[in-house]
């Protein structure tokens, strides 16, 4: 016989999910492209193109991670390793990341920031970092550490119930 699931608990996966929407739907305005040619102003001109979900999101991985290698991206990420593979050789086309391969283990492929984007995964992060800020703000120094237990918890519990993949 399964266990019910509290109207706490429930409220509160439901409120997970809908976070972990808004958050991948945000992530989708981090556009890529090539300086503009002949501005003289030193700005940047961003193409009206975004990257896919995955890539923003394995760029603010790797921004808050530092070096990673695919399969760490893959497990930072929860998507497979040949998924991952992808999302890498998008970034990379955007000059978004640098892949270099191990020089001991020439199977492993080590994959970091260009710094010529780093700038706006910067921004990216910090919108998403404001918001979490403005959300927190009201709380007690207390309830804010309650926050910080209870999602550290969620995602241990989260790991322990469901395996990672390669």
């Amino acid at each position: 016989m399964r266990a019910l699931i509290s109207d706490d608990a429930l409220e509160t996966s439901k409120l997970l999910v809908e976070f972990l929407h808004a958050t991948y739907a945000t992530r989708r305005k981090l556009n890529v492209g090539s300086t503009a040619a002949g501005s003289g102003s030193g700005e940047t001109g961003v193409s009206e193109r975004s990257m896919s979900e995955h890539a923003v999101r394995a760029a603010i991985h790797i921004y808050q991670h530092g070096d990673r290698t695919i399969g760490q991206i893959a497990a930072g990420l929860g998507i497979s390793y040949g998924w991952a593979s992808r999302v890498v050789e998008e970034l990379e086309g955007e000059q978004f990341v640098i892949r270099q391969r191990d020089a001991n283990d020439r199977r492993v492929v080590h994959v970091r920031l260009n710094e010529g984007a780093l700038d706006r995964v910067e921004h990216e992060y910090a919108l998403r970092g404001e918001a979490v800020r403005r959300a927190l703000e009201p709380l007690s120094e207390r309830e804010r550490a309650g926050v910080r237990h209870f999602l550290r918890r969620v995602i241990d519990l989260t790991r322990e119930a469901v395996p990672a993949t390669r």
